[in-house]
């Protein structure tokens, strides 16, 4: 599985699922980074699992230094198969992440994942060919290939989609699209159709929790998804059973995994990181709960419910490495 050509490089994103790891930390707040390596060997035996993405928590990847950075990267990689993918997202996208970029493919990053929200300082009252052309030339001259992060829909401009979709038509580069959590399926929907309307080819990856099963019934080519650092075994069947037209199949497998998915509704982003680590560590896949930069643990209760549902459900395990 390799970029190595235009089309094959969202082929390659299209064919299971890319998990989204959280870094574990100890007490002290220091990466723990031989664990990073154990989390990714295990996730890695699992079928259908594609690779790993990491730093995609926006708020964990600010705490950590450069050289952290490339040293999870190095750590991951060397979980991994050489036929297995390894994503870094960079943050957003601007001339500031080339150095970041250089980084990650030095050490040995398969493709990067930006967001585009400042791309335009600068060029905001300039013609749209214009900051287009700029923004292509950029991508251009990146060293990796670039999947773009789509904000939640409510909190992008309307407009925002249309100049992604123009930038996918003018930069090679750019081989597919971190549909982002957004829950609500017509905004899916829209950025679904309206990215494949592009004539060539691109992968759209979903990262929603509640909509994931929808989104797969739309037709989305993999999954970039948080929620399978926690129940990678069931992200990945229900993945194949849509894949399969098994529909009945996957609804099985998204009501049971609905308990967990509703444990994440209604928290800030702050808190929904904590419960992902909470349950992670739980499932034996994150070394520690701990993280640089949270406020405040969660309260025992909620800790017991996420324990309790976790029971509940009966994930199955991931293996320990022999």
């Amino acid at each position: 599985m390799t970029f190595s050509s235009s089309p094959a490089k969202a082929g390659a994103l299209s064919e299971g699922i890319l998990v989204s790891t959280l870094t574990p930390f100890d007490d002290a707040g220091a990466v723990l980074f031989q664990p990073i390596t154990d989390q990714a060997k295990r996730l890695a035996q699992i079928d259908g699992v594609l690779g790993i993405a990491i730093n995609t928590t926006e708020r964990e990847r600010l705490t950590l230094s450069s050289d952290e950075r490339v040293e999870i990267i190095r750590r991951t990689r060397k979980g991994l198969s050489s036929g297995q993918l390894l994503l870094c997202c960079v943050g957003e996208l601007s001339k500031a992440v080339t150095d970041d970029v250089l980084a990650c493919q030095d050490a040995v990053a398969d493709a990067i994942i930006t967001f585009p929200a400042k791309w335009e300082q600068g060029y905001e009252n300039q013609p749209l060919e214009q900051r287009l052309a700029v923004l292509a030339d950029l991508t251009d001259q990146l060293p990796l290939p670039v999947i773009v992060a789509l904000g939640n829909g409510e909190k992008r401009r309307s407009a925002l989609r249309d100049e992604i979709i123009a930038l996918a038509q003018y930069s090679e580069k750019v081989i597919g699209f971190d549909m982002g959590a957004d829950d609500n399926v017509l905004h899916y929907d829209q950025d679904y159709y309206a990215l494949k309307s592009i004539d060539r080819p691109l992968a759209c990856l979903p990262s929603s929790e509640a909509a994931l099963f929808h989104n797969l019934n739309t037709g989305a080519d993999g999954v970039l998804s948080c929620l399978a650092f926690i129940a990678p075994h069931e992200v990945s069947e229900l993945y194949q059973a849509t894949r399969e037209h098994r529909f009945c199949d996957a609804q099985v497998i998204h009501n049971r995994l609905s308990p967990l998915i509703g444990l994440l509704a209604g928290h800030n982003q702050q808190t929904r990181e904590m419960i992902y680590r909470e349950a992670a560590h739980y499932c034996g896949l994150l070394a520690s709960t701990g993280a640089r930069g949270l406020t405040g643990p969660l309260s025992q209760q909620l800790k017991t419910k996420i324990r309790k549902t976790l029971d509940n459900i009966g994930l199955k395990p991931v293996l320990e490495l022999p």
